[in-house]
């Protein structure tokens, strides 16, 4: 649900990054028919109405044990990484079809999908790797560019750090999470004109964490 609170953060960030063209607006991917209504008043918060690119990174985490998981645990977690992801997809590729956008769609994924998925977290992020394929089929046609990237271990407040400072994991075969920058630098790659011929893949930026060690 979106709160007043949320979208003075949402103004506050968009205000702290700069620039002319960075606005700020919330939005509750859980709720379908907010999504559907939300967009295109965001896409209209720019001179030219319109949205090129999407970025898929909402999503919660969650490391109930498989045993322990409820129904409403289990809701929560693919409302946010799931089905949210879909309908936002859906209805910001509507919109780039009906304007004859070549835009281009990125989801981020987890390293966690290439582990055997027994827990919500994993089964979710197996999804978005097989829905990032099918949507790169579907939209490619278009001139919708559609990949993803997984990371690993980032240094945010999710993994309960903050900043580069406390990059450092012995857990993983790298020793360190990776800076949100890393993933931005990808990210930036593959929603520009030079990553126009990577179609459908998702790429691991983990430090070896899920590729060189599966149990790690």
């Amino acid at each position: 649900m979106i709160t007043g609170r949320s979208q003075e953060k949402a103004e506050a960030s968009a205000k702290k990054m700069g620039g002319e063209n960075i606005r700020g607006a919330a939005l509750d991917i859980s709720n379908i028919d907010q999504i559907r209504t939300r967009i295109p008043e965001i896409a209209n918060m720019f001179d030219n109405s319109s949205i090129d690119i999407l970025v898929n990174a909402a999503g919660v985490i969650s490391t109930v044990d498989f045993l322990d998981v409820t129904e409403e645990q289990w809701d929560t977690l693919m409302d946010a990484n799931l089905k949210g992801l879909f309908f936002t997809s859906q209805v910001v590729s509507k919109h780039m079809i009906e304007k004859g956008i070549k835009g281009h769609i990125l989801n981020i994924s987890s390293a966690s999908s290439l582990r055997p998925a027994w827990k919500p977290y994993q089964i979710s992020k197996w999804a978005v790797n097989g829905f990032t394929k099918g949507l790169a089929d579907t939209l490619l046609p278009y001139g919708i560019i559609c990949n993803g990237i997984a990371p690993g271990p980032v240094a945010t407040p999710m993994m309960k750090k903050e900043g580069d400072e406390s990059l450092y994991n012995p857990t993983n075969p790298a020793g360190r999470c990776a800076a949100s920058e890393e993933i931005a630098n990808l990210a930036l790659f593959l929603v520009s004109s030079m990553g126009d011929l990577v179609v459908g893949e998702t790429y691991v930026i983990s430090g070896g964490g899920g590729t060189i060690s599966y149990h790690k």
